[in-house]
């Protein structure tokens, strides 16, 4: 491995090194409100106001006493280091296929597939990709243990992990779809059943955890009920909160909302963001013609992904934090961890992109979706449905 900057060196030692379990960073957040929002639907206030609702506790016990939130979880931070690898691959040259239309426009890329190589959309465009010369059996039949084709077109996996994505079971009795489901589901599209059939899941070699994980939380929470209402100016206040007016269509004056349907904040002593990278599961990562430079491009690609979504923190509406402190760390079995001093931004991408090269990264791909393909049959059945749902609601 050629590459000068001593922090190849150093994670290059750590990765040969069984007692180094993985790299820690934690970070303090500070907002700028005295309240902050937890993701829509965590944290709900039952009652009876109009229709009675479910009351939602996502509030979680600490051993200290206190209760804490989940600000943002574990898929959501998988989403956002994801949406950093999509703005970050021209300037590292990371494989991502652009799934496009017949006109250029951009539809989706490979790094927003929540299952990753095991998607739907990524088994429905199986024809494009292959026309395109990417080795669509070759990933698909990759593994832990024959890493290769993942790192060289879909090296996310490998740190984010991966798991059959499938037509949703309906019947709570069954275990799993069946050929008909997958057809009924699609509106009798033979053809599209069978595709969505591709990656089943064909033993505990087909599918990986994640390598890299990261969550934040708020410690000391309380919660606070936000019941906004509004006089307009034009339209004037509204008379009883009963009462029948532009109101009543979501214009002009809002009376209070009834408790139960009030959006819920939290008061909050502490926000702390935990980051890992398990050193102990790239290591596990085999079938590589270079593992030696693709485990440390793997942990500096990490890295820099994490460095890249934090820059990236206003999370949703009311929850907006800012870096206060940060830690990283080395993580030993039988020691206690240790201070480990990591590169900028600027330096991880130039590091990323020397050994991209060196890995025989080609950069991203565009692949055209054409209209009357499996994925833009697929596409207009879920937009049909979608419709007559927002039709019947």
């Amino acid at each position: 491995m050629s590459t000068q900057h001593p922090f190849v060196a150093t994670l290059t030692s750590l990765l040969n090194d069984p007692s180094a379990a993985g790299i820690s960073i934690s970070t303090d957040y500070r907002s700028p409100m005295p309240t902050i929002a937890p993701p829509a639907g965590t944290l709900r206030a039952g009652g009876t106001g109009g229709k009675p609702v479910e009351d939602v506790h996502g509030e979680f016990d600490l051993p200290d006493g206190r209760q804490a939130v989940v600000i943002d979880s574990v898929g959501s931070q998988a989403s956002r280091m994801e949406a950093a690898a999509e703005d970050l691959a021209d300037q590292v040259g990371l494989p991502l296929v652009r799934f496009i239309d017949d006109q250029g426009e951009l539809l989706t890329t490979s790094a927003r597939l929540s299952h990753r190589h095991a998607d739907a959309i990524w088994r429905a465009s199986i024809a494009e990709l292959t026309a395109a010369g990417i080795p669509f059996d070759q990933i698909q039949a990759a593994t832990v243990d024959s890493a290769q084709p993942l790192l060289d077109w879909f090296p996310t996996a490998l740190l984010m992990g991966w798991w059959h994505s499938q037509v949703l079971v309906t019947d709570p009795k069954k275990a799993k779809t069946t050929a008909k489901d997958r057809t009924d589901a699609l509106h009798g599209d033979t053809q599209a059943a069978q595709t969505l059939a591709g990656y089943a899941q064909q033993g505990p070699q087909m599918r990986s955890a994640r390598v890299m994980t990261a969550e934040i939380i708020a410690t000391g929470v309380a919660r606070r009920r936000r019941m906004p209402a509004k006089v307009d100016s034009l339209l004037g206040p509204l008379a009883k909160t009963t009462a029948k007016g532009p109101s009543s269509l979501g214009l002009g004056s809002l009376p209070p909302v009834h408790e139960s349907r009030a959006v819920i904040d939290v008061t909050y002593d502490d926000i702390r963001g935990s980051w890992w990278l398990s050193l102990a599961g790239l290591r596990q990562v085999n079938g590589l013609q270079e593992p030696e430079t693709a485990r440390v491009l793997l942990s500096c690609l990490a890295l820099l992904l994490h460095d890249h979504a934090q820059r990236a923190t206003r999370l949703r509406s009311g929850t907006e934090l800012v870096t206060a402190t940060r830690t990283v760390e080395v993580w030993r079995h039988g020691s206690a961890p240790e201070a480990l001093e990591v590169p900028d931004h600027d330096t991880l991408v130039e590091i990323v992109r020397t050994l991209g090269v060196q890995a025989g990264w080609h950069g991203p791909q565009d692949v055209t979706i054409p209209k009357g393909s499996v994925l833009d049959r697929i596409m207009h059945i879920a937009a049909a449905e979608a419709d007559t749902a927002a039709a019947d609601a």
